[in-house]
């Protein structure tokens, strides 16, 4: 069977489009129980926050954020290793380099924020509570952009819904924060998940 130079031309972005897609599909599958544990620990984070506001605070630290923040590295850590063990039997040389890069990155996003947290010095906490999900959003954003608008699209409802809440239901900013700010990431998992 002869192909023409069009058909043949035409074949090939076939497939690089299917590449692509294929691409994305597993990046939203690696990325779907991540949403989910993230959007778990907003909710009790947020949630815990408002229904005991001075509960775990000591010398400035929120103690309840701090080991919902733990734990979430370390259940993020754990299933990206499985992940990698699932995807890649046999390279745990590799997967390590790629865990090593993972947890210098997120060391990254946590001495940004607390960086920024030292230099604007918020009196309220509720400050912090929307200046962190507005990063994550962007972060979500940002690689939305590279790699697939599910994550942009996260970004924008992560960005939105912050907002919403901080502008129109300061009072209520905290649940909010909770049910919609970890919901909606909790649903991102599962529509990640649904490709």
């Amino acid at each position: 069977m002869d192909l023409s130079p069009g058909q043949a031309a035409e074949s090939l972005k076939e497939i690089e489009r299917t590449q692509r897609r294929s691409v994305e599909v597993h990046d939203y599958a690696n990325a779907a129980p991540g949403f989910v544990i993230w959007g778990l620990i907003w909710m009790f984070g947020y949630a815990g926050s408002y229904l005991l506001p001075n509960y775990g605070f000591s010398h400035g630290i929120n103690w309840l954020w701090f080991g919902l923040v733990v734990l979430g590295i370390t259940a993020s850590a754990v299933i990206g290793r499985r992940q990698h063990r699932a995807q890649h039997p046999g390279e745990a040389a590799r997967g390590r380099g790629i865990g090593a890069r993972w947890i210098a990155s997120l060391a990254a996003f946590w001495v940004f924020v607390i960086a920024v947290m030292a230099v604007m010095r918020p009196v309220n906490p509720a400050v912090s509570g929307a200046f962190i999900p507005l990063v994550v959003a962007l972060v979500y954003a940002l690689f939305g952009i590279w790699r697939g608008l599910r994550f942009l699209l996260a970004g924008i409802a992560v960005a939105a819904l912050t907002l919403v809440g901080w502008f129109w239901l300061p009072e209520y900013f905290l649940p909010w924060m909770a049910a919609v700010g970890g919901g909606s990431l909790v649903l991102t998992g599962l529509w990640l998940r649904k490709v």
